[in-house]
């Protein structure tokens, strides 16, 4: 288990051990020391810099600030107000270097068997580890060998994107060929490495295609590849869970086992109360002195109708009141925002008060993704399993690459991809085909990323989308909107609401906002240009 087993090698620093058990060099010489040094590990599971800080990213990585996923205060990347000076990522090499001590050393197993299965898990970690370094930063210098303080490798300049990105794709593809091939929710198996392939390459073939940078074809195939591995494998499936109205809301939930689901769920990062290892969701969400996110009213309206048109297609839908808005959308809206009719799970009873969301949530519009019952309304109380990988993306990463690929995507793919995530609400909600879409005058492309930006809100992946899309120039200055309380029961006790309206009565966040081209790739540190002269720094932020 990610948890529980990396937990318990972190507990010890490495120094304070035998060192005559416990040095690289006279030890992994059996399964049982290659799989301790691996779960201690494990946390860089969730894109943490720092294995100590593994549970903390991973429950952070759905509290993304966005366009989408909004705070009361904005980074600085939305507000053009972000300097040169400041480092927007991790410039952490420490897990990096744990990482290649143990494929150095990882030759004291005799069984070769063995030691390809750890290996394995070993070139997964370092393909994310320097996927995160790409999307952040570009090309970095490579390291796939254990550096000393006097290494000159230290001072080497920056290598390319397309050296770092391939790189990535053979570790990737060491990984697949001898991953462990049992499911297993909270370890790195072939699957996660296959996830991790597809969603990859789908990142560096659209950012390549859209930022004009050679080989976009390339890292599509081997994105629609990967997905196909996994498609076929008749590993993984959709999870309806107990029916079209709680299915969705559930998979995060997990309100009866707090585990995530071995039917969808490729990999997870477990949490447990007994054993220490929990998150603070339910409070930062839902209490008042908690994060006050909310969703804005541009994500609000690209929730489709259940009839699959556009909600922006319904005259006067730019000033419906909180309420009208939820009529006859697609199901997922009502599993993901506190809107009429909600009850906690485990309730029966509406606890549904515009005046309350207002006064906890930043737009009105409270996401309720990821909540369990109020029984975890404590602060830092939450066990349920946060998603790392699962089989809807990858669906959805097919639907795309495809689409990407091509400049089309027949019927047939579609139904092997996309409309099984649909299928999830598919009682309410019509299959996306290609007659659809011409008869409704949409377009491909926007449905397909309609799609993906609905189904996975709030999981990580909106800034990634936005940039390799090149969207963030269109998608970021818009004006950040919340609900429309004029015309509701509110509307006379509105004085005691702390945030600003129109005069429609909508919520207004936010005006004027900027995204710099600059920001597509974010600062390389400026100490460690300092310390190596040989880096150069990202273009616009010299």
């Amino acid at each position: 288990m990610i948890s529980s087993l990396s937990l318990s090698f972190c507990a010890c620093d490495l120094d304070q051990l035998p060192q005559d058990q416990m040095t690289p060099e006279n030890s992994l010489k059996n399964e049982t020391e290659l799989k301790l040094y691996i779960n201690g590990l494990l946390p860089m599971l969730s894109g943490a810099s720092n294995v100590d800080n593994g549970a903390s990213v991973a429950a952070g990585r759905m509290m993304e600030k966005t366009d989408d996923v909004i705070w009361p205060t904005l980074p600085d990347y939305m507000t053009g107000k972000r300097s040169s000076t400041q480092s927007a990522g991790s410039w952490d090499w420490d897990n990096l270097r744990k990482i290649n001590i143990f494929l150095k050393y990882s030759v004291n197993c005799p069984d070769e068997t063995i030691r390809e299965k750890y290996n394995a898990m070993a070139y997964y970690l370092r393909a994310q580890f320097y996927y995160d370094k790409l999307k952040t930063f570009g090309g970095v210098p490579w390291y796939d060998t254990v550096l000393e303080d006097n290494s000159p490798e230290l001072y080497k300049p920056r290598d390319s994107r397309e050296t770092i990105a391939n790189k990535i794709l053979e570790d990737l593809d060491k990984a697949i060929k001898n991953g462990v091939e049992t499911k297993s929710l909270n370890e790195i198996t072939k699957w996660t490495a296959l996830a991790l392939k597809s969603r990859f390459c789908l990142f560096e073939g659209t950012f390549r295609k859209y930022h004009n940078i050679e080989g976009a074809e390339d890292f599509l195939k081997e994105c629609v590849s990967a997905s196909e591995a996994l498609m076929t494998s008749g590993k993984y499936t959709i999870d309806k869970g107990e029916g079209t109205d709680v299915a969705y809301r559930d998979l995060f939930a997990q309100p009866v086992t707090n585990n995530a689901s071995d039917v969808e769920v490729i990999t997870a990062y477990a949490y447990s109360i007994s054993l220490g290892v929990k998150h603070n969701t339910n409070y930062s969400i839902i209490n008042a002195s908690g994060n006050q996110i909310g969703l804005s009213k541009a994500f609000m309206d690209s929730y489709l109708m259940n009839d699959g048109s556009r909600f922006t297609d319904r005259p006067g839908y730019e000033t419906m009141i909180f309420g009208e808005e939820f009529e006859n959308r697609d199901p997922r809206m009502f599993q993901t925002v506190r809107c009429p009719g909600y009850a906690r799970i485990g309730k029966t009873h509406d606890v549904n008060r515009l005046y309350e969301a207002m006064q906890i949530s930043a737009t009105g519009y409270m996401p309720i993704k990821y909540i369990q019952s109020g029984d975890y309304d404590k602060q830092t109380s939450n066990e349920n399993d946060i998603i790392l990988y699962r089989y809807a993306e990858v669906l959805l990463n097919y639907a795309e690459a495809v689409f990407e690929r091509d400049g089309a995507i027949s019927d047939d793919d579609l139904n092997l991809s996309l409309n099984l995530v649909r299928c999830r609400v598919n009682t309410k909600m019509p299959k996306l085909t290609n007659s659809f879409v011409s008869e409704h005058g949409l377009d491909m492309r926007t449905e397909i990323r309609r799609e993906r930006t609905i189904e996975l809100y709030n999981e990580g992946f909106r800034l990634d989308d936005l940039k390799r899309w090149k969207t963030a120039e269109t998608e970021m200055p818009q004006d950040i909107l919340g609900v429309k309380w004029k015309g509701t029961e509110y509307e006379t006790t509105w004085s005691k609401c702390p945030h600003p309206r129109n005069d429609d009565g909508i919520l207004v966040l936010e005006t004027g906002r900027k995204w710099a081209e600059k920001n597509y790739l974010f600062p390389l540190p400026k100490d460690q240009l300092q310390l190596n002269p040989n880096l150069k720094q990202n273009p616009g932020w010299e």
